[in-house]
């Protein structure tokens, strides 16, 4: 077994994951990405992509399992993958704001259940859960988005 830092970074297809992912790996850890959609992905050096919705509990269990197989462990879990959503909070229907919250909490909530009980096993591991400023500056039309930061 390596003695590389295994790091898993959801949300790798843009933005902070992505950097993070590509940080990770050039700090010479062993790093898995995750994405929605494996064939619309854009690969990134040093950083092995897997499949995974954040939305989707046998999705989740899936994909960090298929990680334990593949690297024994999980050192860092990073939280990153999310979405966003923008309007006036009274034109804005439950089910795009239970789709916000599905992702941004509940998604956020299923990936630490599914990574904790292999890092309470090994007796070590690190989560880092990334938020927004909004969560404590919120803007206009950014209401719900703000609520779940």
């Amino acid at each position: 077994m390596s003695n590389s830092t295994v790091v898993v970074v959801t949300g790798v297809s843009s933005g902070i994951g992505r950097v993070a992912a590509d940080k990770f790996a050039k700090r010479g850890c062993r790093v898995f990405g995750t994405v929605r959609n494996l064939q619309r992905a854009t690969p990134l050096p040093g950083v092995e992509l897997l499949e995974m919705d954040i939305g989707d509990d046998a999705s989740v269990q899936f994909a960090i399992q298929s990680i334990i197989d593949r690297a024994k462990r999980i050192d860092v879990l990073v939280n990153n993958a999310g979405t966003s959503l923008i309007g006036a909070v009274e034109e804005t229907a439950i089910t795009e704001a239970a789709s916000l919250f599905d992702t941004n909490v509940f998604g956020m909530l299923r990936t630490m259940q599914a990574v904790l009980p292999h890092m309470r096993t090994q007796r070590h591991g690190r989560i880092v859960n990334i938020s927004s400023v909004l969560g404590f500056l919120p803007a206009p039309y950014m209401g719900l988005y703000s609520a779940q930061a």
